[in-house]
């Protein structure tokens, strides 16, 4: 029994992504971007490093969609089932800034607010 279960996971399909991820206007990476699979029970991702890196490693290989955000930008979907190999380096992603004037009205009160306040 332990030997059978050894061998179907042994024989699971699994992928890695690498990838870098940019500012769209200044070419500049982002850090601390989240970097997760959408719909994902198992809890697999995580941010982008100082350089906009990231790497995920072993996802099941029924994943189809990762999701890249970052507050003030728009949310980016990388498909996985446009990869043909296990392995994949994406190269750069940019990120660009989101265009909710809700959102700019918003962060402008605050800062607004702040400076009053001093």
């Amino acid at each position: 029994m332990i030997s059978c279960l050894i061998a179907t996971a042994g024989s699971a399909q699994t992928s890695n992504v690498y990838g870098k991820v940019m500012d769209k206007e200044t070419h500049k990476p982002l850090y601390g971007v989240s970097v997760c699979l959408e719909d994902d029970q198992l809890g697999i991702g995580t941010i982008t490093n100082k350089d906009g890196e990231f790497r995920l490693w072993n996802l099941p290989g029924d994943s189809l969609n990762v999701l890249i955000r970052c507050d003030g930008y728009e949310t980016y979907v990388l498909d996985l089932s446009t990869f043909s190999s296990s392995s994949q380096d994406v190269k750069e992603i940019y990120l660009e800034t989101e265009t909710n004037q809700d959102q700019k009205q918003t962060s402008l009160r605050l800062l607004s607010t702040k400076k009053e306040g001093k």
